[in-house]
């Protein structure tokens, strides 16, 4: 885990990350015990997995960010951080794909901070598919919050799905270049 910032969890805030793997979830509530996660629609009827998100109180996303505003304004005023995983779906061969507005639209109804968490390895350890646990390195690194009022990021949640994108997509091509040298591959050949 790398904390560079020192991110303590101490403030709720709407926490989006990249998506290569089921092991994404558990990445991500690991990492403090007040954060509840929006979910597709088939983890939430899942038989398996169902039963478990129903009981933490996440949200699914099908139902759409308005028809749960009340409950999650509720849940944020209450201290809990909300993880939404803006590719809607894991990425099957680790390059990011199209950030969905949900998200953003979320941290602006709720006047949010944005927390980055960057993902490296979970594709790798267990890709979508996969059925079994591969030996891997994962890699949790938690960036700078995006304030409300930062607008470097542009205005609206709109500009800012497009802004915050752009530079996620940048910072994670450059912590592939720098991990992924020829000793992260040794497993896989």
């Amino acid at each position: 885990i790398i904390n560079k910032g020192d991110e303590q969890f101490n403030s709720p805030a709407v926490i989006i990350s990249n998506h290569q793997s089921f092991l994404d979830i558990l990445s991500i509530i690991m990492l403090n015990p007040r954060i509840i996660l929006m979910t597709n629609d088939w983890v939430w009827k899942s038989p398996v997995f169902g039963f478990v998100v129903r009981m933490a109180d996440y949200f699914p996303v099908a139902k759409g960010i308005d028809n749960n505003l009340d409950q999650l304004k509720a849940k944020f005023q209450q201290g809990y951080s909300i993880a939404v995983f803006p590719e809607g779906t894991r990425s099957p061969d680790g390059e990011m794909k199209r950030f969905h507005k949900g998200a953003f639209f979320l941290a602006e109804q709720l006047g949010a901070d944005i927390l980055p968490v960057m993902l490296h390895g979970t594709g790798d350890a267990m890709g979508k598919g996969d059925f079994l646990l591969k030996d891997g390195h994962i890699i949790i690194e938690i960036l700078p919050r995006i304030k409300p009022s930062d607008g470097a990021y542009g205005e609206g949640y709109a500009e800012r799905t497009k802004s915050i994108s752009r530079q996620f997509k940048a910072t994670h091509r450059e912590r592939r270049q720098l991990y992924e040298q020829g000793k992260w591959f040794r497993k896989k050949l």
